[in-house]
């Protein structure tokens, strides 16, 4: 039976998993945020993250960065990664606002790409518009449409996606303030991650804890 979680629980065990797989602490941060995004709209956000990031544990995560930043991204070694692309689309906001659209080269699971876009819709309150194999997502100020097949829009590959400014106007489905339900076996899965970010008891440590034995009052 799945489990309810709320959304701040969701966003902050994906930013520790993020962590622990590597990312830094601000990609970290993108990557809560974008688990907590997609699962406000009852999409598989931290399903999707967790499998994103178990594939990169431990790996060279320069190697999944844009080669080159200008129209055309391709990955400096392999595939792009969705949250390093999505942070550096978002810092690129203005260009798509002035009618810059974006091509990217292969990416992981550009759903989670979606996410980050559609944060940035809602800070400049405009419609950026996502596409890879057959889907299209519109992300707004407070709400999206997707357009295609759900077997595209989980896709853990796609050979290529754009992302550019639009002047539609007409979410098709809003975001739900409402915990996320997910699997015991997912969510145990993203607090062993997770765990992987604290620290080890030391013989310091432990000495240090509680009052010790000097009275100070």
């Amino acid at each position: 039976m799945k489990q309810k979680y709320t959304l701040a629980e969701v966003e902050s065990y994906v930013r520790k998993a993020a962590q622990a797989t590597g990312l830094g602490w601000g990609l970290s941060e993108e990557a809560g945020k974008a688990a907590r995004w997609l699962a406000a709209f009852d999409l598989p956000g931290p399903e999707i993250s967790l499998a994103h990031l178990q594939r990169l544990d431990g790996k060279d995560y320069k190697k999944y960065f844009p080669a080159n930043i200008d129209t055309r991204w391709q990955a400096q070694g392999d595939y792009l990664c969705p949250i390093v692309s999505g942070a550096a689309l978002a810092d690129r906001a203005g260009q798509m606002l002035a009618g810059t659209e974006f091509k990217l080269g292969e990416i992981a699971y550009p759903l989670l790409l979606v996410a980050t876009i559609g944060q940035a819709a809602r800070y400049h309150k405009t419609t950026f518009t996502t596409s890879w194999a057959n889907i299209r997502v519109n992300c707004y100020e407070n709400g999206i449409r997707i357009e295609g097949s759900r077997d595209d829009l989980l896709l853990a590959r796609a050979n290529s996606a754009s992302c550019r400014h639009s002047t539609d106007l007409v979410p098709q489905q809003l975001p739900s303030t409402l915990a996320y339900s997910i699997e015991p076996s997912i969510w145990s899965a993203i607090d062993a991650l997770a765990f992987k970010t604290y620290a080890p008891a030391t013989a310091e440590s432990r000495a240090g804890a509680g009052a010790g034995l000097t009275d100070n009052d």
